[in-house]
């Protein structure tokens, strides 16, 4: 039985997984297994997942999201320990090593996560790290209820006992926001300010919007759990995804991509209906080409601001 499995969703991810995969048998830790849940891909990621052979273990599902394919190959994976990491993301080679021992010296704690470098879809470094001075440490429970936390799921690796007693990723809401808190629940963490990952910040339309569930669903059931010891994160949640929805709508009109921009802005509404600028910029979609382009240097000046946060 291995020490350590390493899950691994993909959907539509056959130029990125190949690089994913070397970057986990490059590890210079080695007690591993490896499991791949395919998430109902389209593109040719099963025949490159093949030509694997028996170095991986593969699943095959119906397109559920991200969380359920982690559940899924948790649940055929062995290890007593579980690492993360995304099909477009990689591992620097001492990753598993570094990760598995800092667990292993702290028995108290259920999960080791790691700094960033966060990169683009060509792979150069493309902005700063999510990992501000105010966030470069492990939190305490009340931290993670006050504010969402930079944690990102290639950095991860947790005990297979705290995961089980968590129930998993909950399917329903598409995306691991909620996870942290719970699993924090069950032990401690342990930050390690090495940057130990690249991770991929790719292009935000129309993916900021396929694994967008709205509000309600978190909302409710950090409510549930939590009550209002939870305001301050179900306030920066909100405030998170209209940040990142309004400026993929930006991006996508500087782009000229008028319906998908406007998709965008009125997805932001729903988070936040006060919010004016949205409101504008629908409007600004259904402007003719020629005054579009006059106001084209806002939007250019927005779009700058965008690439820089």
């Amino acid at each position: 039985m291995p020490l350590v499995s390493v899950i691994i969703p993909v959907y539509n991810g056959a130029a990125t997984i190949g690089r994913a995969l070397k970057s986990v048998f490059d590890q210079t830790f080695t007690d591993y297994e490896i499991v791949v849940c395919d998430d109902g891909s389209t593109d040719d990621t099963s025949a490159v997942l093949a030509g694997y052979g028996d170095r991986i273990r593969v699943l095959r599902q119906a397109n559920r999201g991200f969380p359920a394919a982690r559940n899924a190959a948790v649940a055929a994976s062995r290890g007593e320990l579980i690492a993360l990491i995304d099909h477009d993301d990689q591992w620097l080679p001492r990753k598993l090593e570094v990760q598995v021992a800092a667990l292993q010296n702290d028995r108290g704690a259920v999960l080791v996560y790691s700094d960033v470098t966060v990169v683009n879809e060509a792979g150069d470094e493309s902005r700063a790290s999510p990992v501000a001075a105010a966030t470069a440490h492990a939190p305490s429970m009340d931290e993670m209820l006050a504010r969402l936390w930079p944690i990102m799921p290639s950095t991860v690796v947790m005990r297979r006992d705290a995961f089980d007693r968590t129930g998993g990723f909950c399917e329903s809401l598409g995306q691991d926001l909620d996870f942290w808190p719970l699993i924090r629940e069950q032990g401690g963490f342990i930050y390690l300010p090495d940057r130990l990952v690249r991770f991929t910040f790719g292009q935000l339309y129309p993916k900021v919007l396929k694994r967008d569930f709205g509000p309600d669903g978190f909302v409710d059931l950090i409510r549930s759990r939590y009550g209002a010891r939870a305001d301050g994160l179900v306030a920066d949640f909100i405030r998170h995804r209209v940040r990142m929805i309004a400026n993929a709508g930006v991006i996508e009109m500087s782009r000229g991509n008028m319906e998908g921009a406007r998709q965008c802005f009125i997805r932001v509404l729903k988070y936040d209906p006060r919010h004016v600028k949205s409101y504008l910029r629908i409007a600004r979609t259904y402007l003719p080409a020629p005054i579009r382009r006059a106001l084209g240097g806002k939007a250019s000046r927005e779009h700058r601001i965008v690439g820089e946060e």
